[in-house]
């Protein structure tokens, strides 16, 4: 989850470019359109967790 667009975008990018297959989209519920789910493979998306986590995101 990113509390931005900008920031799910910035995770989203780094992400692939660590070749994981991602998408966001508005979290569902989120009346202010401000919060932003970020999704991998689910095949994929512990390593993910563990990337976001080692650079700080």
């Amino acid at each position: 989850m990113a509390h931005s667009e900008e920031k799910a975008q910035a995770i989203r990018d780094r992400l692939t470019q660590e070749g994981f297959m991602v998408e966001i989209r508005p979290a569902p519920g989120d009346v202010d359109g401000q919060v932003f789910e970020i999704m991998a493979l689910s095949s994929e998306a512990r390593e993910a967790r563990l990337l976001l986590a080692e650079q700080g995101l």
